[in-house]
């Protein structure tokens, strides 16, 4: 998609509009922000999960599979908005274009907490607080509203079987990639995962399940939590990978701020699984590199999966 097709778009379905810029990075969609026409000057506000704000978001699926998970972000947000107290994207113009699938909403005021202005923040109470408390709320909305959406089972021997068929995948395709002590790592800890980590997790949730910190908007506050973006992931699972991101990107340390202000019960292996789901996020990076032929994130992934188990005393 270039930002011409998406002119094209925005002119069949009535939208004046000024510049689009393409939004660079992320596997799943091609992105552009489409600002009103009358300039680049952004007037925001938010309030009680109503945005007003001059421009957009259009997304269009890089593939069969992220056009399902579009499909399943359009049945999921619209239960998850009037449940929480940030914004989620509502979806108000989707369709198809020129036989590519697509959907547009508001753009939801706020800065990733990826942006260079948090770069030295360590997360402190007020911040750690407010994820948390979104978190809280996002997981606390009734898997029985969401499980026929999400196409999955709300229980923990679901989460336990998606993990043992990607056990497989991981076999397949990542294994032969990696020296012996990483492949006997890998096996030693999908092994622990499954028998024992998961053995006491009571009940799962509504998880995001894709939350780096490119997805968590902070307010022009800076330290609450405006908004969450780009559900495309969202599942029924195991509420611990939706802390990864933070873990990742300010430690464990951050971590435990959050976990001190959350909701719900995390059990005595929530901290083990959350170094489980970290490192499988480079399995995830691999995997993504060979099926769209790229090197670079191949190789990436695999010295990635070597760091991380490494950092977690896993080698």
């Amino acid at each position: 998609m270039t930002t011409r097709d998406v002119e094209n778009l925005l002119f069949s379905l009535g939208l004046d509009h000024g510049r689009i810029h393409p939004i660079i990075g992320g596997w799943a969609y091609w992105t552009f922000e489409v600002k009103l026409d009358g300039g680049d000057e952004q007037v925001e506000s938010f309030k009680l999960g109503e945005c007003h704000n001059p421009g957009w978001i259009f997304r269009f699926p890089r593939n069969r599979v992220v056009a399902e998970n579009l499909q399943k972000e359009q049945a999921v947000l619209p239960v998850v908005a009037p449940r929480v107290d940030f914004a989620v994207p509502r979806f108000e113009h989707a369709g198809i274009w020129n036989g590519q699938p697509y959907a547009g909403y508001r753009r939801i005021p706020g800065r990733p907490l990826s942006d260079r202005q948090f770069a030295n923040c360590d997360l402190a109470g007020e911040t750690a607080g407010s994820i948390a408390a979104a978190l809280s709320s996002l997981h606390d909305i009734p898997t029985s509203l969401v499980a026929d959406a999400c196409a999955v089972e709300p229980t923990v021997d679901a989460w336990r079987q998606r993990y043992r068929a990607l056990r497989e995948t991981v076999r397949t395709r990542v294994s032969p990639l990696l020296d012996s002590r990483t492949l006997d790592a890998v096996e030693r800890e999908f092994e622990r995962f499954l028998q024992e980590e998961l053995a006491t997790l009571k009940d799962v949730a509504l998880v995001h399940c894709d939350l780096g910190c490119e997805h968590i908007l902070i307010g022009d506050d800076g330290t609450t939590v405006s908004g969450l973006i780009d559900f495309e992931d969202v599942t029924i699972g195991d509420p611990t990978i939706d802390f990864v991101g933070i873990f990742v990107t300010f430690g464990m340390e951050a971590v435990e701020r959050m976990r001190a202000c959350y909701s719900r019960e995390l059990d005595a292996n929530f901290e083990r699984r959350l170094h489980f789901y970290t490192w499988m996020a480079s399995c995830h990076e691999i995997i993504y590199g060979l099926e769209v032929g790229r090197a670079d994130l191949v190789e990436d992934g695999v010295e990635g999966l070597r760091t991380r188990l490494g950092n977690a005393g896993l080698l």
